[in-house]
């Protein structure tokens, strides 16, 4: 089974990634004070060549202030373990 990707996009906003769709960035929060662009909802990111995309730990979680609670779970989600 593939695992949820935990990410960070282009460092303003924090997402996941589904294994059946990998060029797509579901938003969990953003901040427009790190350079998201203001939106009325938040809709899917679509990865292009100029994106930057890795894996979310939980000092993003904390610095984006999202509860990491629920999401550590190594079975079902990949993220970066590392303080």
């Amino acid at each position: 089974m593939e695992k949820i990707k935990l990410v960070v996009y282009n460092e303003y906003a924090l997402g996941y990634i589904m294994p059946e769709e990998p060029n797509k960035v579901c938003t969990l929060v953003e901040r427009v004070t790190l350079g998201a662009p203001w939106r009325i909802m938040p809709e899917p990111y679509f990865i292009g060549p100029k994106d930057t995309v890795r894996l979310a730990s939980r000092k993003d979680f904390d610095m984006l202030r999202l509860s990491f609670e629920g999401y550590d779970d190594p079975e079902v989600y990949e993220y970066d373990p590392s303080l």
